[in-house]
């Protein structure tokens, strides 16, 4: 799998103004000279073939009318030359923002700068619509709003899916308390051939699946993000390390291909990468984790950490949190819960 590392994103800066040129140069650090070739155009694939990409796109007098909406949408036209059988268009439909990223800066019509908003998430795209394609695209952790926008100088619509939500408590009012991770469970033996479907494990209709609902919730895995985030960062400067403080990562704002949520350190310097996981629900509620995240656990086993989040609510001041350290299949039982499908080959097929 081609990714951008971390390292060359660290660069980016979330809200940070960049122009063309600048941008050119966080993601091909070699090549020099004037904008040319793709970078004249609004969608650059960088590295050649990776399949990551980046997106600058131009509001209010842009000539794709390209709309960004309060809640973190944003209505997106291609290139007027792009088909639904062009092979760009194939890979953004199916868009896999664990493996690949598509990073997003946006600017109003004449601003010499562009704003990086981070990452997108494919939602839907109009199969109607070719020459240009049509898409709606989500922008992950998202959280302005609109007098955000209207200060950053940028046009927007309502929101597009509006909802109603309490308002959380500030990020700085919640305290996470650690504690001790569950005990192991002593039987892991299955019987053979046993697979279990998502959210089918042991649940009856009146059981809350708490896994699933947690996966469906993104806000509170920003959330939860965001919380260890000022967690890892408190905790640093009270032990005397503001200098490491001020280098702790939200990696996953800029790189879902990592593996891992934030970069973060022990008070004597060793990296730690993190992999955040926020349930509502109590401490003993299963999570999901990806097979990059697998991944990503067994390549740094030393340094890797995922960190359980549990009872986090809008309205409280506290939630709990426990720490599994190293390799995911030594301290998880993975059970299989989706797969991958294709139509099986048939005798008639050619």
């Amino acid at each position: 799998m081609t990714a951008i590392e971390p390292q060359a994103t660290a660069q980016l800066e979330l809200r940070g103004t960049y122009d063309r040129l600048s941008i050119r140069g966080i993601f091909e650090p070699a090549t020099q000279g004037g904008l040319g070739g793709p970078w004249q155009s609004g969608i650059v694939q960088t590295p050649k073939d990776s399949g990551n990409y980046v997106f600058l796109v131009t509001l209010d007098g842009g000539r794709y009318d390209d709309v960004l909406y309060e809640d973190g949408y944003l209505r997106w036209k291609s290139q007027d030359q792009q088909h639904l059988g062009t092979a760009a268009i194939q890979r953004f439909i199916a868009h896999d923002p664990e493996a690949r990223n598509i990073h997003l800066f946006i600017r109003a019509d004449k601003q010499p700068k562009y704003v990086y908003f981070g990452l997108l998430e494919y939602v839907t795209h109009d199969p109607e619509k070719q020459n240009p394609c049509e898409f709606v695209w989500r922008v992950m952790h998202w959280d302005l709003s609109g007098a955000d926008l209207a200060s950053m100088g940028l046009p927007f619509a309502p929101p597009l899916m509006p909802v109603t939500v309490q308002t959380p408590l500030p990020i700085s009012d919640v305290k996470l308390v650690e504690v001790a991770p569950p005990p192991r469970r002593s039987n892991r033996s299955k019987p053979s051939g046993a697979t279990t479907s998502r959210g089918s494990e042991s649940q009856s209709g009146n059981e809350v699946d708490w896994a699933l609902r947690d996966q469906r919730n993104r806000s509170l895995g920003d959330r939860g993000e965001k919380l260890v985030l000022h967690h890892e960062r408190m905790k640093l400067t009270d032990a005397g390390r503001e200098d490491l403080a001020k280098l702790v990562m939200h990696v996953a704002a800029t790189d879902c291909s990592a593996g891992y949520d934030i970069q973060s350190f022990e008070p004597n310097g060793s990296v730690l990468r993190i992999e955040v996981k926020t349930t509502s629900g109590p401490k003993s509620t299963p999570f999901f984790i990806s097979a990059n995240e697998v991944r990503a656990s067994e390549k740094y086993q030393d340094e890797y950490r995922i960190y359980r989040v549990f009872q986090l609510r809008g309205e409280t001041d506290q939630a709990g949190l426990y720490v599994l350290k190293g390799d995911a299949k030594e301290v998880l039982e993975l059970i299989p819960t989706s797969f991958r499908a294709q139509l099986l080959a048939s005798d008639s097929d050619d």
